[in-house]
């Protein structure tokens, strides 16, 4: 495998220097051929990819064509070539048009993008739970255009600067795929938007999260892969249902939604505690200190908990509990808890998760608390 390490502006070798240089040099009669290629292009004043003016000399078209070069492991004429088709493509289909296009219902509500992860990537989350399968996956090309206005989008939230994150995560939640996810329909789809993506937005994953991934799609990826290069499938991690502490590895609970175990639903803004708590045990932790208005949040990620919210008065008066579960667990399924306590006195809020029940198995909890 060719080493990419000094193909990027902020680490740029000699040798990768000069590539860059050479591929720039052709610049001109590249676009030149766009536009012989294709009317659309003629009818532009600048060529763009993802905002990016190529023939402007600037970090943010550097890095651009330092993509296409890493995608073709150095070969300054196949990146040549792939510039020229993508330009095409982006030009003939009015990809840069878009970003901003109004689709039809059934492709609106699946999506997140908010937010970064751990390495400061955008993070894309798409959930296929909830999708009208017949629908969305349907028209080939709706579909392509419906996954292309995403990635623009996620596109748009790169800075494009020396040194800054020049990829994006993305999260793909299967929970509550039916087993009929694995029709032609599906994987006539599918196979389009991989080419599309694979040919014209190289260098652009930085890391792929597929969640909730059932073994039966298994055999689907796999099938799918041999269009994606090596380096790129080695940026896939797959997690099971209950795999949240991997996820949280990469991406905070604060960016993840709600539905796939996370804490995102535009409320609070503090940092999440994340709570492993042990079979048969109890972990506490401080919320918030008072007085004041104290708002707070917490779940757990699978299975159920037992949990309790008390403020601890800082002159070691008697605690006062300010909710609980009361005889019930708190499911996975229930998603956030949150309350809003009025503290008078100087004092802090606290959680505990009692997992007293479970003889084997310890669950993951998260919570948060933050004045007003």
């Amino acid at each position: 495998m060719v080493d990419l390490s000094s193909c990027y502006l902020h680490t740029l070798g000699d040798s990768e220097r000069e590539k860059l240089a050479d591929l720039r040099s052709r610049l001109p009669q590249l676009l030149e051929r766009v536009r012989e290629e294709s009317e659309e292009a003629r009818k532009q004043d600048k060529l763009t990819i993802w905002g990016v003016v190529l023939e402007d000399q600037n970090d943010a078209s550097d890095i651009v064509l330092l993509k296409f070069i890493r995608a073709e492991e150095l070969d300054v004429d196949k990146a040549a070539e792939r510039i020229v088709s993508t330009l095409v493509f982006r030009a003939d289909c009015q990809i840069t048009n878009l970003r901003d296009a109004e689709l039809p219902d059934y492709f609106q509500g699946h999506d997140t993008l908010s937010g970064v992860d751990v390495d400061g990537r955008p993070v894309l989350i798409s959930r296929f739970g909830k999708m009208d399968l017949e629908k969305v996956f349907g028209d080939v090309e709706a579909f392509v255009r419906y996954r292309a206005k995403l990635m623009e989008q996620a596109m748009a939230k790169l800075s494009f600067r020396r040194g800054e994150p020049e990829e994006l995560t993305q999260v793909h939640d299967y929970s509550g795929v039916p087993l009929i996810f694995q029709t032609s329909q599906v994987k006539g789809s599918v196979a389009a938007v991989t080419k599309v993506f694979s040919e014209h937005y190289p260098e652009t994953k930085g890391k792929t999260i597929f969640v909730n991934f059932p073994a039966a799609f298994a055999k689907l990826f796999k099938a799918f892969s041999v269009f994606i290069p090596e380096r790129t499938l080695k940026k896939f991690l797959i997690l099971g249902e209950n795999d949240h502490a991997q996820l949280f590895e990469n991406i905070l609970p604060d960016v993840i939604p709600e539905g796939i175990g996370g804490m995102y639903r535009n409320n609070l803004t503090a940092t999440c505690q994340l709570v492993p708590v042990r079979a048969r045990g109890v972990e506490e932790r401080a919320l918030v200190a008072g007085p004041g208005t104290l708002d707070w949040e917490l779940r757990v990620c699978y299975t159920d908990i037992a949990y309790e919210v008390v403020f601890a008065p800082s002159d070691g008066s008697p605690e006062e509990v300010v909710d609980k579960s009361e005889g019930k667990l708190l499911l996975a399924e229930d998603g956030i808890v949150s309350g809003t306590f009025e503290a008078k006195v100087p004092g802090t809020l606290k959680c505990r998760f009692r997992n007293e029940g479970a003889w084997f198995k310890s669950r993951l909890c998260i919570c948060r608390g933050q004045a007003k």
